[in-house]
């Protein structure tokens, strides 16, 4: 039964005296509270009829004693009370009242207004050489909203807004987060002196944690004005997974729009106006899958402190792992690789060090593309600021990390290039016409396309802008606009990394607006009886084929809002694992102690003194028992001995597909050889196949009993040698143990003897290496085509089958050299997969 109520009260405090249902308002009354009491507002609205508690009048209430508020339940609303001085506290304001963490709920046109440092605090401080961290607005739950608030004059330390996701990911890493933090205004966050304990994490706005970077938020940070919100180094940090950073204007901004953590964010039509404060910057770029487009950065000066951090765009060289799956704990505090990223449509206007490559925390090389961007210095730009379009913390620093971008049709002027690179071109005829404080061009097409999109200003503040009863200064206005806008959204939940097999997936749409899905890969489809367009939430199920290659492939699927809206665009990236190669190829040894392969003979075994070493222990299917044996000393004029050796009987002759290999949990790799024969076990009978290139197949340090690393070759054999040389560093150059360790050895192939009738049953494809045609044998009624795949997982060629016939033919003189998958549909949908080499 729904029940409406409005209660009227006088006491912040008395808050608490009511259970509220949907609908329920609560009003309390113009005046001034000096409490410093943590009050909870606690209920459960629904989306038509939130909770809501809010001022007499906008501005009316003020709380100038620094009282703090738990906000819990659902689709609750706080709205129109200011906040002046006071004394902070850490997670002022929290979306959480313990552990009943908010959903769907809303803080609006609220001001919080120099809360300042206790002076207990203070004293400790200066005691200590610290600050004391406050962290103004703490958001957990989901899909919560901070919409035009003013948040002004912040001199202590702690992010201003933080996301936090501790709590998100014990829940479920992969499950979208989805705030919202639009048209608020940050004036006036002090720089915090880093030499002070507890001065780190001093953002105005933080979205997520390093420790918790794989969450997917899909977060949106839209259309807020930054006016010397300094608080540190990084204005706005991204430390989790597809977050929007969209039209948000950055005003003599000491710092950057930092990704610092967390893959696919999306950084579009942003203003960076710097006013030739020394200090502000553009966008830093670490991690992967990034999208950033359409942003204009003007007069942003560093050349100074923090000059390596703080320039136009810059790229870091970082090595960890990047685009940590929402599914995996593999995070890491370090850099990660940028990979995939896109900058395109970006203009970039007289301000030093447009492009700039930081090597200080690594020089792994960005990819991606860098395109269409505009790099614009005025004749009238100081000589002292000036650089070149590209530059970097060292003279070799384009050079370590820079090269393996893809960049084309970038332009610049005003300046030189200061590398080599085909993908920019002076034009000495582009000119800058002022339109306001920013400049439109003519002479060229390329640069940001900012649509309708201006810069925020201050006298917008208070007018659509931060809360409706305070200016930009924290004067108070009387007709400032009140009417809260709700941003238009569109999230797209993310997908953790698919399985190879072909499959379904549901993924979320949170809208309020209209929009389409589609896929752009044609091993993606959406499914024909589920939704590929709507009007708000939705669940889209995705079907993904099969993959037939070994390795990773990436795809994606594109929701685009319909016309007439702000046209957002989400992309959702999708990797699928490539085929487990032990699932395309036959074991042979499928039994413990090896059946049918057995060991034929071998060099040494490590036996006796409590050891038992055995070589039949490398086929036991045991990966806690393993082979040793001890080589010999290093041979005059090389960097290994003369090795230590198994030599495996198949138990007849085989096509070898793959080995695989287990050693044990050494932190350096071992060096290895594989030879094989077809005739007998003389030495002169083999041949070596592994490696294939230079002395020593150097294997990975897992350390770990359990894994194996895998070999794929294309060879006959019916003895195979495994010849060890000990331990080396990884390049194989140097020898840190004599000693082999072999766990396991695993042997996949298929018998040449294809007309057995043991294999009667079984496809059979030759000649492999093939040349000009293939024959196929042993087709029967259920095998309905044949597909061919390249490596990267391309369809070539298919071939309906004709299921009377048990041979065929097949011409394959169009296809070039290399590697290919053969896959073999059934009439009950499953596949078999044969690899073949073609050498035409």
């Amino acid at each position: 039964m729904f029940s409406q109520t409005t209660y009227n009260i006088t006491n912040p405090e008395d808050l608490e005296n009511q259970t509220y249902v949907a609908g329920d308002e609560i009003i309390l009354a113009n005046g001034t509270y000096s409490s410093d009491s943590r009050i909870d507002f606690i209920g459960n609205g629904t989306a038509n009829n939130p909770i809501v508690f809010r001022a007499e009048t906008s501005g009316g209430v003020v709380f100038d004693g620094g009282l703090q508020m738990n906000i819990g339940g659902d689709y609750v609303v706080v709205d129109g009370f200011h906040w002046d001085g006071g004394i902070g506290a850490s997670n002022f304001i929290q979306f959480r009242n313990g552990t009943d963490y908010a959903n769907h709920s809303t803080i609006q046109n609220c001001v919080i207004d120099g809360l300042v440092i206790d002076p207990d605090d203070v004293i400790d401080d200066i005691a200590n050489n610290s600050i004391t961290k406050h962290r103004w607005i703490v958001l957990y739950g989901t899909y919560n909203t901070v919409i035009n608030c003013s948040f002004m004059n912040k001199a202590s330390a702690g992010a201003l807004i933080l996301a936090e996701y501790q709590y998100n990911a014990e829940d479920n890493s992969c499950a979208t987060v989805g705030h919202t933090i639009s048209n608020n205004y940050f004036y006036k966050y002090s720089k915090i002196d880093n030499t002070l304990s507890n001065s780190g994490d001093s953002e105005t706005i933080r979205i997520g944690s390093s420790g918790y970077q794989n969450v997917d938020s899909s977060c949106t940070v839209s259309n807020n004005y930054f006016v010397e919100a300094d608080g540190e180094n990084e204005i706005i940090t991204n430390k989790s997974k597809n977050n929007s950073f969209i039209n948000n204007t950055f005003r003599r901004c000491r710092g950057s729009l930092v990704l610092r953590h967390g893959s696919d964010a999306t950084v579009d039509r942003n203003y960076f106006l710097g006013e030739d404060v020394e200090g502000t910057g553009g966008i830093r770029i670490t991690d992967s899958n990034h999208t950033i487009s359409n942003n204009y950065i003007q007069d942003c000066i560093t050349v100074n402190s923090q000059a390596k951090w703080n320039n136009g765009i810059t790229f870091i060289g970082g090595n960890d792992n990047a685009a940590v799956d929402c599914n995996s704990t593999n995070v890491s505090n370090g850099y990660q690789k940028s990979e995939n990223i896109t900058i395109s449509n970006n203009s970039i206007i007289n301000t030093n060090a447009p492009l700039f490559y930081n090597t200080d925390k690594g020089s792994t090389d960005p990819t991606g593309t860098v395109s269409n961007n505009l790099i614009f210095f005025a004749n009238s730009y100081p000589a002292l600021n000036l650089t070149p379009v590209i530059s970097g913390d060292t003279g070799t620093s384009y050079a370590n990390m820079g090269t393996t971008l893809n960049y084309s049709g970038n332009v610049y002027t005003g300046t030189t290039l200061g590398e080599t690179n085909t993908g920019f071109s002076e034009e000495t005829g582009i000119m800058a016409t002022a339109n306001g404080e920013i400049y439109t061009f003519s002479g060229t097409d390329k640069g940001a396309d900012m649509g309708t999109n201006i810069p925020i200003t201050d006298t917008m503040v208070g007018y659509g802008i931060g809360a409706c009863f305070l200016d930009n200064l924290g004067n108070s206005i009387n007709d400032g606009d009140c009417t809260i806008t709700v941003s238009e959204t569109l999230i797209v939940s993310s997908l953790s990394t698919l399985m190879p097999e072909a499959a379904s997936y549901d993924v979320t749409v949170n809208a309020n607006v209209s929009w389409t899905a589609t896929s752009n890969d044609t091993w993606i489809s959406i499914d024909g009886s589920n939704t590929t367009s709507g009007n708000g939430n939705a669940t889209v199920t995705l079907n993904v084929t099969q993959n037939p290659d070994t390795s990773i492939r990436t795809g994606t699927v594109t929701f685009t809002q319909d016309p007439g809206g702000d046209d957002i665009v989400r992309t959702l990236n999708i990797t699928q694992e490539g085929a487990d190669l032990t699932s395309l190829y036959n074991l042979i040894n499928d039994v413990s102690g090896g059946g049918p392969v057995s060991i034929h003979s071998f060099s040494q075994q490590e036996v006796g003194g409590g050891k038992t070493n055995f070589a039949a222990n490398t086929l036991d299917k045991n990966n806690n028992t393993r082979w040793a044996a001890q080589d010999g000393a290093i041979l005059s004029g090389d960097n290994k001995g003369d090795g230590e050796y198994i030599i495996y009987d198949l138990g007849d002759e085989y096509g070898l597909d793959l080995i695989q290999i287990a050693t044990d949990d050494k932190s350096d790799p071992y060096g290895l050889q594989i030879w094989v024969s077809t005739t007998g076990t003389d030495p002169q009978d083999f041949t070596m196949v592994l490696p294939t290139t230079g002395d020593l197949l150097i294997t990975t340090t897992t350390g770990t009993f359990d894994d194996f690393d895998q070999y794929e070759i294309t060879t006959n054999a019916r003895f195979v040698k495994l010849i060890g040389y000990g331990r080396f560093d990884s390049a194989g150059n140097t020898r840190a143990s004599a000693w082999n360790n072999i766990t396991e050895i695993e042997f996949f192939g298929a018998s040449t003897l294809s007309l057995d009738k043991n294999h009667e049953n079984k496809l059979i494809v030759y000649p492999n290496p093939a040349k000009n045609n293939i024959q196929i044998e042993n087709l029967n009624s259920s095998v309905k085509s044949v597909s061919i795949y390249n490596i990267q997982g391309r369809k070539v060629m298919e071939e309906s089958l004709n299921t009377s016939k048990s041979k065929i033919e097949i011409n394959i003189s169009s296809l070039v050299d290399g590697l290919y998958l053969l896959n073999f549909l059934n009439e009950n949908g499953s596949r078999t997969t044969k690899k073949i080499v073609i050498l035409n």
